[in-house]
């Protein structure tokens, strides 16, 4: 058993323990999960257990983690459609300043290197928090049939989902899911994973 699987069980068990070096550990024994299918000493928190139901039994996303093949083609569609909103974005502000200050439309024609980064800053968050937020999926994800998940195989909290989307404008970041493992660093810092679902 993984340690992800394992953690669905010491996550909501009286006898967890946080240890500044190793993580999450057993306040039995003082060691990490070892266990193989399940733990012997395992005491599920009632509180815990109540608030997420079916923790333990979520999805278990050994094999489930969507590929290469799929994280790229996820990127490239929803870089098609943030660029499809930048460029609606534009012909709209472009009406705007033509009907209402015609006399500014050249600042159309200057070039503003921050402002524009700016801009697809802001478009790519909300683009990604909403839909990612709502529904697990971005446009992209649609097409290839995955899904955001967090590291349990459950659904992530939205506060999940913004750390995932401000963490795609690290430089690179697009790149980071090529690993072995396909989990991009926006997936590490957020604690999410995307899976492939039925």
């Amino acid at each position: 058993m993984t340690r992800e699987a394992q953690l669905r069980y010491c996550k909501i068990c009286n006898h967890k323990k946080k240890d500044l070096n190793l993580g999450l550990i057993c306040s039995l024994n003082g060691r990490l999960a070892d266990f193989e299918e399940e733990c012997d000493s395992f005491s599920p928190e009632p509180q815990l257990t109540e608030k997420m139901p079916g923790m333990v039994h979520s999805i278990p996303l050994e094999g489930k983690l969507a590929s290469q093949g799929k994280r790229l083609a996820n990127y490239l569609i929803d870089q098609v459609f943030l660029i499809g909103i930048a460029l609606l974005l534009g012909v709209v502000l472009g009406i705007l300043l033509l009907y209402l200050f015609p006399d500014h439309l050249y600042l159309l024609d200057e070039d503003h290197k921050l402002i524009e980064y700016l801009t697809g800053f802001l478009i790519g968050t909300i683009y990604y928090s909403f839909f990612e937020g709502f529904t697990g999926r971005s446009l992209g994800k649609f097409f290839t049939k995955t899904k955001v998940v967090n590291e349990d195989g459950g659904r992530p909290q939205f506060k999940s989902i913004l750390i995932r989307s401000l963490c795609r404008h690290i430089p690179f970041d697009h790149f980071s899911f090529l690993g072995s493992d396909t989990i991009g660093w926006h997936d590490k810092f957020s604690g999410t994973r995307v899976v492939e679902i039925e």
